[in-house]
């Protein structure tokens, strides 16, 4: 799998590399290791920078500096749509209609499935749905309406949730399944969890149904994401092709990418303790750190990405002269790569369960506890002492002021928990216009504003007349209404 945006785009409608028979568990085990590697590429750099928690460097014409300023062209997206429409929904479509009389591996890739298409709506909006994933039947499906998609897909896990909690399988997935390891009660919680995040999308949109959505699951004691053990999250390891794909990105495009000004001095005015494994010191050894915004000199002066993307130190990083960390083989290779890619996690279900109480049930007395606990479950998951938790928690983990205010403070800390996450915080955003991010000057940027959706990938609007290109990116998806 190519963790770039080089490498030669397949028909998103005939997959030619898809066999016409396969047993399901090894079709399961690629569709998981597809979603792990998705959400740690293309889509993971597009929103980090984007959101403004990434920054493009290394010169005139290289993506990611191209990128942060806005310049994503239809042709950029084509690897990107082929990871969701030739590799991983055709192969989850295939386990669903292959799976008679294993309604553990149907269940797992229903789930799966209303995951990715839900990204692939919060990314284009309308998208194929109802006609896609025909193979030769149908090569050219047309577009969806991205809210019946959304109906359509919270179906979906409703059936794949039936289906998890069977009785009986003929068979059922293992260590095949490379995020939960075949744990159907994490699938379950996971399903909920989801749920709660998509009904939560619509907030702006129709509050009243998201309340009421939202009111009924938790009422029905639906299992939801309990502690970190529940992360929806792929594992990788210390071995080439095997490592994380953003500690990838980083051996492969030397200085492509550093930490954004914005969240390195948002978390620097609280003194965060999730710096020291989020970003190296600069100067190295000083303890302080420091960001690049767009229009910044090109320079490795900057803190970079570390241990919590990039996996734990295998030995000490070497700096320069100038205390900097250069991009050196031996600064590369003193990290495992084994960092997970996080997708979503008991953080940001508490984050969710804390806007829910402060819009729809309770108010800030019933969001408290749920605010706090996903800055803990944040911490722990970044490695921060326990004394330091508390120190942060007593100094940023009280909700005050206004509704707004405190809105505002739960989406704030529910960005920083979410670096490595991809796209929900441009979802966030969209939806709630927090974190307050200023858009990149016009003076750098080629458009006056922050995009709300991106374009349709060039390979696909070339060849299906049923998919008209967008006049531009502020196009929004049927919950931005904000």
């Amino acid at each position: 799998m190519s963790l770039t945006s080089c490498d030669e785009f397949l028909d998103v409608n005939v997959n030619p590399n898809s066999p016409t028979a396969a047993p399901i568990a090894q079709v399961l085990t690629s569709a998981t290791v597809n979603t792990g590697f998705r959400n740690g590429s293309d889509l993971h750099r597009y929103s980090s920078l984007l959101m403004q928690q990434f920054s493009g460097q290394a010169g005139l014409t290289v993506q990611t500096r191209e990128y942060q300023r806005y310049l994503i062209q239809p042709s950029d997206l084509n690897n990107m749509y082929n990871a969701f429409y030739a590799v991983a929904l055709p192969d989850l479509e295939y386990i669903i209609n292959n799976s008679e009389g294993n309604p553990h591996y149907a269940g797992i890739a229903k789930i799966l499935k209303a995951y990715a298409v839900s990204q692939a709506v919060d990314i284009w909006g309308d998208v194929p749905y109802s006609e896609a994933l025909k193979g030769t039947a149908n090569t050219q499906p047309k577009l969806d309406d991205d809210a019946v998609i959304y109906e359509q897909i919270i179906a979906l896990l409703d059936e794949g949730i039936t289906d998890v909690k069977a009785t009986a399988s003929n068979s059922s997935p293992s260590t095949n399944e490379t995020i939960y390891k075949g744990d159907r009660a994490k699938w379950e919680k996971f399903a909920n969890t989801l749920k709660l995040r998509l009904y939560l999308h619509y907030s702006e949109k129709d509050p009243a149904f998201a309340k009421a959505k939202m009111d009924a699951l938790i009422a029905s004691n639906a299992p939801f994401m309990a502690s970190n053990a529940d992360n929806f999250e792929m594992s990788f390891v210390d071995a080439t092709a095997s490592q994380n794909p953003i500690h990838q990105f980083e051996v492969s495009r030397l200085n492509y990418t550093f930490p954004n000004k914005f969240l390195v001095d948002l978390m620097n005015a609280k003194a965060d303790p999730r710096r020291a494994t989020y970003f190296t010191d600069y100067p190295f050894g000083s303890g302080q750190y420091k960001g690049a915004a767009a229009g910044d000199p090109e320079s490795i002066a900057y803190s970079r990405l570390h241990t919590y993307l990039r996996g734990t130190l295998k030995t000490a990083l070497t700096p320069d002269a100038e205390l900097r960390i250069p991009a050196s083989t031996a600064n590369n290779n003193a990290y495992t790569g084994a960092a997970p890619i996080r997708m979503l996690t008991f953080a940001e279900y508490n984050f969710i369960r804390a806007e829910h109480a402060l819009r729809f049930g309770g108010g800030a007395a019933v969001a408290q506890p749920f605010f706090k606990a996903g800055i803990q479950a944040s911490m722990v998951g970044a490695g921060v002492a326990a004394a330091a938790v508390d120190t942060y928690v007593t100094l940023n983990g009280n909700l005050v002021g206004s509704a707004d205010e405190m809105l505002k403070q739960i989406i704030t800390e529910k960005y920083i928990a979410n670096y490595g996450v991809a796209l929900e915080p441009w979802t966030d955003w969209r939806r709630t216009g927090y974190p307050a991010i200023t858009p990149v000057s016009t003076t750098i940027a080629v458009t006056d504003y922050i995009p709300r959706s991106l374009y349709y990938p060039e390979a696909e609007t070339n060849t299906n007349p049923n998919i008209t290109q967008k006049p531009d990116m502020k196009v929004r998806v049927f919950w931005d209404v904000k």
